[in-house]
């Protein structure tokens, strides 16, 4: 007898509902193992959060144990424009008494007009020496260090656009241009540099009177066919800070005093006062920080390790060892004396006092009072004694956080962990899958038999009503 090809058809079953509810039935403990790999992934997930806040409490709380933050300051010009002042970390707080006698300035001479940029000025050598000039450029005293640059000015470099590129390509320390207005074309050649040592003479060896007005070895006011005219004559920036006379080739004083950076914009009338205080307030900032990322991951842990009480359920870490461990050594670590300053203990005694909740709070007030005693606070938060008792515990924080947060620390561990699970539970849930392919095919190879056997006996049943004659069922 031919087989059933369609399931169902010889019994008059609907054996494909039968079997997906059989099946479904078989399904229930894959379910369970699908479900499980949710919560593991969850887990994972909200571990790498956990860890994500950690990091941020860890750099906050380096920021705090770092020397540097606590030296930093802030400066007060009082009013004073003339001038820029900057403090490096290595600046003490300080008073000073300012002020700006003279600029540095770059040495600027210009020539004659003549009547255009292209104008034929003549052939010849300009020899540039480099050197210092006196008041008024009174007198010129030549730099021993530095060797006189040669210029030759050819045919087809002989105006003055030509003469401004080839003392240009010199590189000498100077730079010319051709400034035009209504009196006709001048060449103007500049220092590169400020600082009295940067001045310069122009000599000329020419075939021309002409080439002889680029000649500057002496002040000629106005310029004329024999010489230049100087206009600004280089000099150093002079100044006195608290009493002391001080120079310089720029306007910039770097290290002036340890940390200090003074830049000149413009002459004082008088003496200006500026102050470098500790910036009391941007370390403050740095303690709210701390203290911000602190709770942002106490809130995190309490929020997962919870129970919900009415509604009878339970957070993703409710009972969690490790979870629960990161929360208990942080709040032991916050609250936890140390021995680093001989004012202080703890936390609480300059403000940051850990509340009930699990939370720290800043008293304002009272860690503007602590900081009167500066050198105190900075020893509570930021000594390190690598591993002692007179760590300050910023210091200690740090280094928790570092042993849950280090590959193969704490939280890195308890993740590995997690992935290993949900590996084996992928492992699992592939061998129930080949079971339920097993299952089905024996399932539907049950119900084809059943199909040929009811067709078989169906097709009985007719051929004995045949030959009965229909007469008697």
């Amino acid at each position: 007898m031919a087989t059933i090809q369609s399931l169902g058809v010889g019994s008059g079953l609907d054996v494909s509902a039968i079997i997906t509810q059989l099946l479904e039935i078989e399904r229930q403990p894959l379910k369970r193992v699908q479900n499980a790999a949710k919560s593991v992934e969850t887990e994972i997930s909200l571990y790498g959060s956990m860890r994500s806040k950690a990091d941020a409490v860890g750099s906050a709380a380096r920021t705090l144990a770092d020397e540097d933050t606590w030296k930093k300051t802030t400066v007060n010009l009082n009013g004073a424009d003339e001038f820029t002042v900057t403090a490096a970390s290595t600046a003490s707080p300080m008073s000073l008494d300012v002020e700006i006698t003279s600029l540095a300035q770059r040495q600027s001479i210009s020539t004659k007009a003549f009547s255009s940029p292209t104008a034929t000025v003549g052939t010849g050598i300009l020899t540039l020496q480099r050197g210092t000039w006196g008041a008024g450029f009174g007198a010129f005293t030549a730099d021993p260090d530095a060797a006189p640059v040669e210029i030759a000015i050819g045919y087809g470099q002989d105006s003055l656009t030509g003469i401004r590129d080839a003392i240009n390509d010199a590189k000498a320390g100077v730079t010319a241009s051709v400034l035009t207005d209504a009196s006709g074309s001048r060449l103007v050649i500049r220092s590169d540099d400020t600082g009295a040592e940067n001045g310069f003479s122009l000599s000329t060896l020419g075939a021309t009177d002409e080439f002889d007005a680029l000649a500057f070895t002496a002040q000629t006011s106005p310029a004329t066919a024999t010489g230049a005219q100087g206009n600004v004559r280089a000099t150093n920036l002079q100044a006195v800070i608290n009493g002391a006379t001080v120079e310089s080739a720029s306007n910039t004083l770097t290290d002036v005093l340890d940390g200090i950076t003074l830049t000149a914009r413009k002459t004082t009338a008088e003496a200006r006062t500026v102050t470098i205080e500790r910036d009391l307030a941007d370390m403050k900032s740095k303690v709210d920080s701390f203290v911000t990322a602190f709770n942002d991951l106490m809130t995190f842990v309490k929020a997962q390790t919870a129970y919900n009480e009415s509604a009878k359920t339970a957070a993703p870490l409710q009972g969690d060892r490790v979870a629960l461990l990161v929360q208990s050594q942080l709040r032991l670590a916050a609250i936890d004396s140390t021995a680093a300053s001989t004012a202080f203990t703890r936390l609480s005694e300059v403000g940051v006092t850990l509340q009930l909740s699990g939370k720290l709070e800043v008293d304002s007030g009272k860690l503007d009072k602590a900081l009167e005693k500066f050198d105190e606070v900075a020893s509570l938060f930021s000594r390190d004694d690598t591993g002692t008792a007179q760590d300050g515990v910023a210091v200690r924080i740090a280094d928790l956080v570092d042993q849950l947060t280090d590959p193969d620390g704490t939280l890195d561990r308890k993740q590995a962990t997690l992935r290993d699970r949900l590996e084996r539970n992928k492992d699992d849930q592939a061998r129930m899958e080949d079971r339920l392919v097993g299952i089905e095919a024996r399932l539907k190879k049950q119900y084809s038999a059943l199909d040929t056997k009811m067709s078989s006996l169906n097709s009985l049943g007719s051929y004995i009503a045949q030959q009965f004659g229909g007469s008697s069922k």
